[in-house]
């Protein structure tokens, strides 16, 4: 077991490198958010916007899953293996054949799906084959989108040599590159007012323009260890990669699939899946903050973990820094989800009923939340042993689970709604089965320390909670639509911050953050709430 001062130097570690790379996706992500915000401006929740949309499902999956820590999963342990045993050069050589390969068998896929769009957009939204325009719009922006996928993929496997060799911030600021490139070009559409269908077949085309970027970037700062080089000749350690390498894509794409049969049951009802989306980009701000730490950072840390005591203190850690994020960020967006939408999303095109049916997504998103969260953290107990079976079964029971939902559930209800229930109902089995498995098996010991944290979470978010509703009644008229813009944002503005300072007090007084507090904060927290002595 490590003595108390290593531990306090590895969960301070821990925090800053979370802490830098959720930082930077955080700006990724407020950078896509200002995105979306122009593209339901310019698109609204039309026919065209569900065939953008719908098309930018399959990019989104890829960008997510990778950026989320789908290719570290596999990569990283074997490359940190390669590197102890057999030296530097070896390792390089390894991420070299493995980048070529990968590019070689991505580049076919492109190749067959510029063919066959059509079937592509089915299998993301099987609800337009009673639309054939929509279909069509669909097809032709995919196409224009598929780059993408072979651009970003290759990059975000150099990204995880990045993260191997223990160089976070880079990796994790290319995608606000990415956003930032899109911005301006909404920003350029946006003056030159043209028509929606132009806006999105501009927009669709400078994605595969990000993905380039996206390589550039990572090509650039690997110059400082390196650059691998390319190789087509298949190697044991190859072998060992597609041997768990699959099983594990698979095992971290769950969250990501699950999401694609919401955007299914979404397609039954026109202007569902624009809904979808964005009660989606709205749902990922708090979990990609901390869900692509735990693909990075966490998953680096826990491969050089020897002793159980040492690994179960950090996945305690783990999760409690994760929750301390997550369940008050579901709080928040559960309360607040009209008025979120409204002030982020209600102008232009974008109606009154558009507005009703995202916040009834978002609402159901936030629910599902801490246990989309818990089931990354649980997921890296398998991935660092490059053992993905229990997570594929997992991801697999919580596509099925979220398939069976959408079927029994959908009716004349808002199907964005229904979409998004699904998916919280998944996220919930699939957490399930691997918490469970791993108290059962042994391979997770919780602490009383950190039960403690989890519960002291739980109870300031209930105090957050109370306040919200508490301090939204009399913010009303200011948050409603026919209001100046400056004043609702102002209003929203003052509402999170009522929440968030109420956490933040009931946190430190409760013992939220002790895994994640300095020792002096600690020790000043105690005299705090120590009783005094006759």
């Amino acid at each position: 077991m490590s003595p108390p001062g290593e531990a306090e130097t590895s969960s301070s570690r821990l925090a800053r490198d979370s802490l830098i790379v959720g930082a930077a996706t955080i700006l990724s992500r407020l950078l896509g958010f200002a995105r979306d915000v122009l593209i339901a401006r310019l698109l609204g929740a039309g026919p065209v916007a569900d065939a953008f949309l719908a098309a930018l499902r399959l990019p989104n999956l890829v960008r997510r899953v990778l950026g989320e820590g789908g290719l570290n999963a596999p990569f990283v342990p074997l490359y940190l293996a390669i590197k102890a045993e057999r030296g530097d050069e070896a390792a390089k050589r390894f991420a070299g054949a493995a980048a070529s390969q990968l590019g070689l068998l991505l580049l076919g896929f492109v190749v067959l799906a510029e063919i066959f769009a059509p079937w592509v957009v089915l299998g993301l939204a099987g609800g337009f084959a009673d639309e054939p325009q929509t279909l069509a719009l669909a097809a032709f922006y995919t196409r224009l989108m598929l780059p993408f996928l072979l651009l970003t993929t290759l990059a975000a496997l150099l990204a995880a040599l990045l993260n191997a060799e223990g160089r976070f911030t880079v990796a994790a600021l290319a995608p606000a590159l990415m956003n930032a490139i899109l911005l301006a070009a909404l920003l350029v559409e946006t003056f030159r007012g043209s028509d929606s269908h132009a806006s999105a077949t501009l927009l669709a085309a400078c994605l595969s323009l990000t993905g380039l970027a996206h390589l550039v970037m990572i090509l650039w700062r690997l110059r400082g260890i390196g650059l691998p080089h390319p190789s087509l000749r298949w190697t044991p350690d190859m072998t060992r990669l597609v041997r768990t390498g699959g099983a594990t894509l698979l095992a971290a794409s769950a969250g990501q699939l699950v999401l694609l049969i919401s955007t299914q049951i979404a397609s039954t009802e026109a202007g569902s899946v624009s809904a979808l989306y964005y009660a989606d980009r709205v749902f990922q701000l708090p979990l990609s903050f901390f869900g692509v730490a735990m693909g990075t950072v966490v998953l680096s840390a826990m491969a050089g973990e020897v002793s159980q005591a040492d690994h179960d203190a950090l996945l305690g850690r783990a999760l409690a820094l994760g929750l301390a994020l997550a369940i008050p960020a579901a709080t928040a967006l559960f309360v607040l989800a009209e008025p979120i939408v409204s002030v982020l999303f209600e102008n232009g095109q974008f109606s009154v009923a558009d507005r009703e049916r995202t916040a009834a997504a978002l609402a159901a998103f936030a629910l599902g939340l801490p246990f989309a969260l818990a089931a990354k953290v649980f997921g890296q107990v398998y991935f660092v042993r490059r053992q993905p079976r229990l997570p594929v079964i997992a991801g697999l029971a919580a596509v099925l689970f979220a398939a069976l939902a959408g079927f029994f559930l959908l009716g004349s209800r808002n199907a964005a709604m229904i979409g998004a229930l699904a998916a919280s109902l998944a996220f919930i089995v699939q957490m399930g089965l691997m918490g469970v498995h791993l108290l059962r098996t042994g391979l997770w010991r919780p602490r009383w320390t950190d039960a403690r944290t989890i519960l002291a979470i739980l109870l300031a978010s209930a105090l957050m909670m109370l306040a919200l509703n508490v301090a939204i009644t009399p913010l009303l008229p200011a948050l409603n639509p026919g209001e100046p813009a400056l004043r609702r944002a102002g209003a929203l503005a003052l509402l999170c911050c009522a929440g968030a300072a109420t956490y933040a007090v009931a946190g430190f007084l409760f013992g939220a953050f002790d895994a994640v507090l300095p020792p002096g904060l600690l020790r000043l927290r105690g005299a705090s709430v120590r009783t005094p002595r006759s």
